[in-house]
């Protein structure tokens, strides 16, 4: 349990010391610019499924 509190320690430090963190500003962009991409694959996923629901409905219903 020691060496595990001591892990937990050093990663908390090191993280405080040792890393090189992007600026707040940057974060936001990149966050946008994330969230923007998740919106448009996802309107791009449904349309592709729209087609092939709509293609597979009109085959099927040719029998």
């Amino acid at each position: 349990m020691n060496n595990f509190i001591q892990y937990i320690k050093d990663s908390f430090e090191e993280l405080s010391t040792n890393m090189t963190w992007i600026s707040r500003e940057e974060a936001q962009k990149s966050t946008v610019v994330v969230a923007v991409f998740t919106i448009v694959f996802a309107i791009a996923v449904a349309a592709i499924d729209k087609v092939f629901q709509t293609s597979l409905d009109k085959f099927f219903n040719l029998f």
